[in-house]
């Protein structure tokens, strides 16, 4: 990072604490004598900064961070697991993701890079735009606040290990078009035609299967590494039936390939228009 660079978002966060109203960007670049578009890289990396600092300490002569953080549990350990295949995920998800949608966004660490990377693209203007989006995940729901995205609450009850809401009985007023789903494990079935996604949780497998049971279009978002890994509670299968089903993963083996194109074949005997895409090709296209 540039000296320049620093002593602007420097600048940028003194002009921020010190004001009482708040600036438009065209105000910021102004007073700072660069571009909107600067203004906003600026404002997200700011923000990536302070999000889990709630302040500053120094405790015998060493200076550390105090930090907000989540609450400790199964969410907090995956989040920094694979995180570069994650965020590279994340940006193929919303090439695919249209203007005006109504998306639900599921809890997990590669849908939370989701919903980060949807915070960036509203940062910056970029593509999708005017979304409504809503989560059982709190990590997400806050970047989407942060985002000014039209967004609210699935589930009622909380639970700390995967800081996201749940229920017995999935209610809700909401109608999404698309469902951004994420799961701890993935297995494909070509012989049997299906897709297994597992949890972790009893809980979250029987919410998940009752929320994605009547959208119509499904992005899956899992790294390689949960592909082949099973958990003890599985959704998907028949729920992903005369659907339209996208998998997005950044790696995909050979012998996997071939499994999926086969799948492929199998469901659209179930109705289902299947396609994998791998975000490492997709970015380098």
């Amino acid at each position: 990072m540039s000296a320049p660079a620093d002593a602007r978002r420097l600048r940028l966060l003194e002009l921020l604490v010190q004001a009482d109203e708040s600036y438009s960007v065209d105000e910021l670049g102004d007073l700072l004598k660069c571009d909107g578009r600067t203004i906003r890289r600026d404002l997200d990396h700011l923000h990536d900064l302070l999000q889990n600092c709630n302040g500053i300490e120094v405790r015998r002569g060493r200076a550390m961070v105090a930090r907000t953080g989540y609450s400790p549990g199964y969410f907090t350990d995956q989040l920094e697991k694979n995180q570069a295949a994650k965020q590279q995920i994340a940006r193929a998800v919303l090439d695919h993701v249209r203007d005006g949608q109504a998306a639900a966004l599921t809890a997990g660490s590669t849908t939370f890079e989701v919903a980060r990377e949807i915070r960036r693209r509203s940062i910056e203007g970029v593509p999708p735009g005017n979304l409504i989006v809503f989560t059982n995940s709190v990590p997400s729901l806050l970047q989407l606040v942060a985002a000014d995205i039209s967004t609210g609450v699935l589930g009622e009850i909380y639970n700390d290990d995967d800081c996201a809401f749940h229920a017995p009985e999935y209610r809700s007023a909401f109608q999404p078009e698309i469902a951004i789903v994420g799961a701890s494990g993935l297995t494909v079935n070509a012989a049997a035609g299906t897709i297994e996604l597992y949890s972790h949780r009893a809980e979250e497998a029987a919410f998940l299967r009752q929320l994605i049971h009547s959208v119509p279009e499904i992005i899956l978002a899992v790294d390689s590494h949960k592909i082949g890994r099973r958990h003890p509670w599985s959704f998907g299968g028949p729920s992903l039936h005369n659907k339209r089903v996208l998998l997005v993963t950044e790696d995909m083996a050979t012998d996997l390939q071939d499994e999926i194109d086969l799948l492929t074949e199998r469901l659209r005997g179930y109705g289902t228009q299947f396609k994998a895409v791998c975000a490492h090709e997709a970015a380098s296209n």
